[in-house]
């Protein structure tokens, strides 16, 4: 069976206009670390990157603005709508060192080689992401690095006082992702699947934003995250319509975290950067 057989999963939070607008508010909250990490990892002038799962394409900006007009990004996504507005975007801030193309994770053999990949929410999504590593490994360079950031829904690092609500949507993420048959501990999982897959100097991190206040934007990104799974949480039987509410759900979560002078906690993220021997380490290797 080929990797493009089985390497996507239908996405779980769907590809609809009200989704691509959720992406948009869930990169102004994370930003921020993607970049840090984009960073961290050496990303730097002239470099050749490939995005997967690009959606409106943050990261790929992110990248595109860190290798410079000399380096070149190619993003991938199956969303045709969303490569749209990604395309848009990156018009608009003058990049033109991107290329935006509509392709599975499976269906990358064409693309090239690169320097360095990007992934950030993808490898959840895929049935067998440790196919998925080994074909990355491929298609990077010698010293090549792969930067991926993943959710963990299974453990969750409240802020005192701990917001009930939040913990609520973080549960029902949590549920459905696992009842839709995606990995929701793929974040701590990524370690052991890269050093199998044969990327060396692994540097690990948990992170999750928290914020608080009137103006929070964390309390529009938990609503509309939780709009989005609703209707296949309510056809499973895990909650109904009722006890969520989700019309009054931002209200709610803003009086309950304002009221207690309190901050609410983003989701448990893992952010993993790891690189694949340079020639000359695999010769020192074999001949040991």
């Amino acid at each position: 069976m080929t990797m493009t057989e089985h390497s996507n999963r239908n996405y779980v939070m769907g590809h609809t206009d009200r989704e691509r607008r959720r992406l948009l508010l869930q990169a102004a909250v994370l930003n921020p670390i993607t970049e840090d990490l984009l960073r961290r990892a050496g990303l730097s002038d002239g470099m050749t990157v490939l995005d997967l799962g690009c959606g409106v394409g943050d990261v790929s900006i992110a990248a595109a603005r860190l290798i410079g007009r000399h380096g070149r990004v190619v993003a991938v996504d199956i969303d045709e709508r969303a490569l749209e507005t990604a395309r848009s975007r990156a018009d608009s801030a003058g990049l033109s060192n991107i290329e935006f193309r509509r392709a599975r994770v499976g269906e990358l053999h064409g693309l090239g080689c690169f320097d360095a990949v990007t992934g950030r929410f993808i490898m959840g999504h895929l049935s067998q992401p440790r196919d998925a590593l080994a074909e990355i490994f491929r298609l990077l360079r010698g010293g090549g690095v792969l930067v991926l950031q993943e959710y963990d829904f299974s453990s969750h690092s409240p802020s005192l006082p701990s917001s009930h609500l939040a913990a609520q949507a973080l549960d029902l993420f949590n549920r459905v992702f696992q009842a839709s048959g995606a990995h929701t501990r793929l974040g701590a999982q990524l370690y052991q699947l890269m050093s199998q897959a044969g990327f060396v100097a692994l540097d690990a991190r948990v992170e999750y934003g928290v914020d608080g206040g009137p103006d929070s934007p964390y309390y529009e990104w938990y609503a509309e995250s939780l709009r989005t799974i609703l209707p296949p949480a309510v056809s499973l039987g895990l909650v109904t319509a009722r006890e969520i509410d989700i019309d009054t759900f931002e209200r709610r979560l803003r009086d309950e975290v304002v009221s207690q002078h309190a901050g609410v906690a983003g989701p448990v993220m893992f952010g993993i950067i790891g690189r694949k021997p340079a020639l000359e380490e695999t010769y020192e290797t074999l001949a040991i």
